[in-house]
């Protein structure tokens, strides 16, 4: 079960998790703007692109193909690290799945594989280049698909049909290339410099794994980036709750790692130094953040504890949960 399910469930197991995120969570008033405009303001936000999307589903397509859109985006800009912006995409993972239903379908399976490898293939291709983005869209939309099956754990209902080749609404296309020039004017400049520090599809270390995985769009410069397609721009606690979850995950993963009683040595983990939280509002062109310095310590350190206490009685059989479970004991005891 992911984060953002913990954060939606009604179960009372998921209850008890969004309670402890609650206690912690900043309130509306705490976050502020890079325009100076009250944040989640629905009076003072002008909207840059207006949602005009007739099909729900297509809303869902449009934010995941935008965050491979952005992370091409960025890598234009800071070019040290620009593979990470194409390479062990979560499309990856979801292609994995999708193949696992498609063992007697070598046919369809090969062709699905060729058509990913091209769309990867333009990503790099164009995070090198300055040519309009307008023309990595399909390609970005067609990976999003690969994103829905590794969320949902299940192929698309039309993958033995010519329909899962086809190109995506116009609808869809016409609002990723509006949202993608608001990027260009509004974020870039903002935020980003050429010699930015840049972390894209962030994870949280073994802390992920807990809630079933977790990770974020990017971080820049110490600022974790959530980004928001949608219409909506009030405050909403789950939104709220899953980028402070994010950081938390992020803390407790230390806390485990750093363990007298880690036995199992992961030199592939990162702890992240995040010093900010924000989100993009993508269809407003807003940043709402908050520095990590206005959460209270204590009440950090309580919440990691209860985070840790929650994972020991509601644990999951995943490697790092069975690995770590006596080290989150500790944690709850201390």
């Amino acid at each position: 079960m992911s984060l953002t399910s913990l954060l939606k469930g009604s179960k009372p197991n998921q209850k008890e998790f969004q309670e402890i995120l609650r206690v912690v969570i900043p309130i509306k008033k705490s976050f502020q703007t890079i325009s100076g405009k009250e944040a989640f303001s629905k009076n003072q936000y002008e909207v840059l692109v207006p949602y005009n999307l007739v099909k729900n589903y297509n809303s869902s397509v449009v934010g995941t193909a935008f965050d491979y859109l952005a992370r091409i985006m960025l890598s234009r800009v800071v070019k040290k690290n620009r593979s990470e912006a194409y390479s062990d995409i979560s499309a990856e993972h979801g292609l994995i799945i999708l193949s696992s239903f498609l063992k007697n379908h070598r046919t369809l399976s090969s062709k699905i594989e060729r058509r990913f490898k091209r769309s990867v293939k333009k990503l790099k291709k164009y995070s090198n280049n300055k040519k309009p983005i307008i023309q990595l869209l399909k390609d970005a939309c067609f990976l999003a698909k690969f994103d829905h099956i590794l969320r949902s754990g299940l192929p698309p209902a039309n993958i033995y049909e010519k329909s899962f080749f086809s190109d995506p609404d116009e609808e869809i296309l016409r609002e990723l290339n509006l949202l993608c020039d608001v990027f260009q004017k509004e974020f870039i400049p903002t935020i980003v410099r050429s010699n930015s520090e840049i972390i894209y599809n962030p994870n949280f270390g073994v802390s992920s794994a807990f809630v079933g995985g977790a990770d974020g769009d990017v971080i820049i410069d110490g600022t974790l980036y959530d980004f928001k397609t949608g219409k909506n721009v009030g405050y909403r606690w789950q939104e709220v709750a899953q980028i402070v979850g994010y950081y938390l995950l992020n803390e407790l993963s230390l806390e485990v790692m750093n363990s007298k009683e880690n036995y199992f040595i992961d030199d592939s983990y990162r702890h992240l130094d995040i010093k900010r939280i924000a989100f993009y509002r993508a269809r407003y062109g807003e940043i709402e953040y908050i520095d990590t310095s206005y959460f209270d310590k204590f009440a950090i350190e309580k919440s990691k504890k209860d985070l840790a206490a929650y994972f020991v009685r509601s644990p999951n059989m995943s490697r790092p949960m069975i690995e770590n479970l006596h080290i989150l004991k500790d944690l709850a005891n201390t």
